[in-house]
C-alpha cells in the first residue's frame, strides 16, 4: 500500500457483537473454529490428538474437584473486552452460572482459564495470556504438552502476570477456589 493510500486507509476491528452476529447468520461456519482477538478473527487449528484426550482429561478431573462450587466449561468462549472473545480449552466459572450463560461468559465469571497446547504454546503464550491478565483473568494455566509442563500465572495487571509458578508434582494442583480444593492432574504427562 502507498504512503497516501496507507494514510487513508482506515481499520475497522469488528467487536463482539459483530462476531457474534457473523455466527448467528452463518457467515462463520459452525464447524469452523475460530476466536476474535482485538477485532481480528482467528482461525484454531482442528482438534486433534493427544490435545483432545489431554483437554477431556484436565475438564474431568476439574469437575470431579469442583463438584458443585464452579462451572467447569470446555471450548466456551469468554467476553474479554468489546474487541475480544477468545475460546479457551477451559474454563473454571463461577458458581450459578446457568447452561445458557456458559457460552457467554465474561471475564468476571471466570476464576481459571486453562490453555492446553500442542503446537500453539507460542500463540497462547505471547497472544492469549496477555490478554487474560488485562481482563483481570485471576488465574491462567498453561498445559505445555510437548515440554510435559504445567505454568500457573497469577496476579494479574496490564503488563501480565506478577506470578509464573510450575507447580512440583501434579498431585495436588491448588484450584482458586474458596478452601483447600486441588485437583489431581497425576498422568496428564
Amino acid at each position: 500500500m502507498n504512503r497516501i493510500a496507507h494514510q487513508l486507509a482506515r481499520i475497522h476491528r469488528l467487536t463482539v457483537a459483530d462476531y457474534r452476529r457473523m455466527g448467528e447468520l452463518g457467515i462463520l461456519a459452525a464447524e469452523l473454529r475460530t476466536e476474535l482477538i482485538d477485532g481480528e478473527i482467528i482461525e484454531l487449528p482442528p482438534i486433534g490428538q493427544p490435545y483432545a484426550g489431554s483437554a477431556a482429561l484436565i475438564a474431568d478431573r476439574l469437575r470431579e474437584a469442583v463438584e458443585r462450587s464452579a462451572v467447569v466449561a470446555l471450548h466456551e468462549p469468554v467476553r474479554l473486552d468489546e474487541h475480544s472473545e477468545p475460546r479457551p480449552d477451559i474454563t473454571l466459572l463461577r458458581p450459578g452460572i446457568d447452561g445458557a450463560r456458559v457460552g457467554r461468559a465474561e471475564g468476571a465469571d471466570v476464576l481459571l482459564l486453562i490453555e492446553v497446547a500442542d503446537g500453539s504454546l507460542r500463540y497462547d503464550r505471547e497472544v492469549k495470556f496477555p490478554r487474560y491478565a488485562r481482563a483481570g483473568i485471576p488465574e491462567a494455566w498453561l498445559v505445555d504438552l510437548g515440554g510435559r509442563r504445567l505454568t500457573i500465572h497469577r496476579r494479574p495487571g496490564p503488563h501480565g502476570y506478577a506470578d509464573v509458578m510450575t507447580p512440583s508434582g501434579l498431585g495436588a494442583v491448588p484450584l482458586p477456589l474458596a478452601g483447600l480444593q486441588t485437583a489431581d492432574l497425576s498422568g496428564l504427562f
